[in-house]
């Protein structure tokens, strides 16, 4: 009892209240431990002790969110109610119990909403207009992200999956693409390769942005999509966006067979429809496909095409030059 004889102390020196309130607050803690069931053959249960030493903590902090600046004024009223029903000793320790820990979690979910709004450090405000009436934002807070999550129906509006994780501690941006003012879809942005890692509309429902909105965006925010079936299906592949090759002129075409070569890259499209588009890169030992490439592997079509495999060939040297 000697812990709980000191917070009350320190919660009537707090509240500013006197001796009384002190002595009425010992009373109601009596008056507690008054019953039976609260005992044991050792003297007041452990558990009974710990949960009144919680509340009176909650008391002696409930003394200063009253005055905290920051804090919503709802809670901080709450806050000024609860000192002042507990220094007037005419409600019950149990139900000061109930009133303290209802409190505590709304200070905590305060203080959530209150961090959630706060710029992340190193990841600034940033938006870009788009042709046809497109625009892309990035979004700088918890909140942000988590509003744009509930508008599309996806993941982000909560930290189920981390993502909310990912962007305090700066291990992705996200970015919400609109129309007008109506969102269309949010995209993740790995921060150490500058790649999207995933491009969702709404509902998490695939991505189809007019071509020349994808390249603005690519280009604008200088990243590469050929990992996201969003951008290198509807050919938005990084070499295009960048400039290093020009769509029009493939280094090789053959039929419904077409092939662009970079140092250390191919970049090949199948068929004049929409779609059947790969990326691969040298990783040192083999042609790596990107996630969202049409063919896995380049195995087969060298085998078909031997110009393919010169142009492999000629792209893996030029790439150890570099």
């Amino acid at each position: 009892m000697r812990r709980i004889r000191k917070l009350i102390r320190q919660f009537a020196r707090a509240a500013r209240r006197g001796r009384r309130a002190e002595w009425r607050i010992s009373a109601l803690v009596d008056e507690y431990f008054a019953l039976p069931s609260r005992w044991d053959g050792r003297g007041r249960k452990s558990d009974e002790l710990d949960a009144v030493a919680r509340t009176l903590r909650h008391l002696n902090r409930a003394t200063k969110w009253q005055h905290r600046q920051g804090l919503d004024p709802n809670v901080r009223q709450a806050a000024k109610a609860l000192v002042r029903t507990a220094c007037h000793g005419q409600v019950p320790f149990d139900e000061l119990m109930k009133h303290a820990k209802a409190l505590c979690g709304r200070v905590n979910k305060s203080g959530k909403v209150r961090n959630a709004r706060q710029p992340i450090e190193g990841c600034e405000p940033l938006q870009q207009e788009l042709p046809m009436l497109f625009s892309v934002e990035r979004l700088h807070t918890v909140e942000q992200l988590a509003k744009a999550g509930r508008g599309l129906g996806n993941c982000a509006k909560d930290n189920d999956y981390g993502l909310h994780d990912k962007l305090r501690q700066r291990d992705s941006d996200f970015y919400l693409v609109r129309r007008g003012t109506e969102p269309e879809a949010m995209f993740e942005v790995d921060l150490e390769t500058c790649e999207i890692t995933e491009f969702l509309g709404k509902e998490n429902a695939d991505v189809e942005l007019p071509l020349c909105v994808l390249t603005a965006l690519l280009r604008r925010l200088r990243l590469n999509g050929d990992h996201v079936e969003a951008c290198l299906q509807q050919g938005a592949a990084s070499i295009f966006v960048t400039g290093l090759k020009d769509m029009a002129e493939p280094d090789w075409c053959c039929r419904k067979l077409m092939v662009w070569r970079t140092p250390g890259q191919l970049v090949i499209k199948e068929g004049r429809r929409p779609g059947g588009w790969s990326s691969f890169e040298w990783d040192g030992e083999d042609w790596v496909a990107s996630t969202a490439s049409n063919r896995r592997r380049l195995d087969s079509l060298m085998t078909r095409q031997p110009t393919v495999a010169v142009l492999a060939h000629r792209a893996m040297q030029s790439s150890r030059k570099r």
